[in-house]
């Protein structure tokens, strides 16, 4: 029983190490333990036990092939955050606040403060959806595609992951799509007026023009970004159900 509680703590652990917010350096890690310690005992009666190693050595694999699956898991939600936080990176860029970085708090990098405030928006917002208890729910019924000491579907992960990257690369690049384009019309124009107008002292004018046209560009698209969370969302949960109904 020890043994099928250490493995049943190793994937969630894998969950903990991977997911947004779960994995914050900030959260307690006092807290973190209690947590997944109690989670580990409410998935432990649901967990079967034909597959269960008894050698030291497989036990050993084991534990690893389980903290690779809880970490998938949480990988296939962070992936989403990290597509926002790269389209707020690119408007930092587009809008000249590439140098103005802040501390992350999900792990203590620095990044452009546009990326921060996009990837606080999109955490915020897989919470209020509930995305943790999905991904919670998500754990306790893989044992049923993944069981305790069987063989590890590297390929169906690794399908997954390619499918999930391909597609929120693309939303990535929606999200920042209407941003950057109206940032490109702006910096054309302020080139434009510059070979017109010499005498115009363009840098000085144009810094201030080129924050203001991205902070009220950013403004009017946070609702399609919103939109398009909300899509790989949806589809995140798709995915998790397709793998876990296999």
């Amino acid at each position: 029983m020890l043994i099928l509680f250490m493995l049943v703590l190793a994937r969630v652990t894998g969950l903990f190490m991977g997911a947004p917010v779960l994995s914050r350096d900030d959260v307690p890690r006092r807290f973190k333990i209690v947590i997944m310690a109690a989670l580990s005992l409410a998935i432990l009666p649901t967990v079967d036990t034909t597959l269960m190693p008894s050698d030291g050595y497989d036990v050993i694999v084991a534990m690893i092939g389980e903290v690779a699956v809880g970490y998938f898991f949480g990988l296939m939600a962070m992936l989403i955050v990290n597509a926002f936080q790269g389209a707020g990176s690119l408007i930092a860029f587009q809008m000249g606040f590439a140098m103005a970085r802040t501390i992350d708090p999900t792990d203590q990098t620095s990044s452009p403060i546009i990326g921060t405030v996009y990837g606080g928006m999109v955490t915020t917002a897989f919470l209020v959806m509930d995305g943790h208890h999905l991904l919670i729910q998500a754990v306790a019924a893989s044992y049923n595609t993944f069981p305790v000491g069987g063989v590890m579907q590297t390929g169906v992960m690794a399908e997954l992951l390619f499918s999930a990257g391909g597609t929120i690369f693309e939303m990535a690049a929606r999200v920042a799509g209407p941003v950057t384009g109206v940032m490109l019309l702006i910096n054309s124009l302020i080139g434009f007026l510059n070979r017109v107008i010499p005498q115009l002292s363009i840098f000085n004018i144009g810094l201030p023009i080129t924050v203001f046209s991205g902070l009220t560009a950013v403004g009017f698209a946070l609702p399609g970004a919103m939109n398009q969370f909300l899509k790989m969302f949806g589809a995140l949960e798709e995915q998790i159900v397709l793998m876990v109904a296999r």
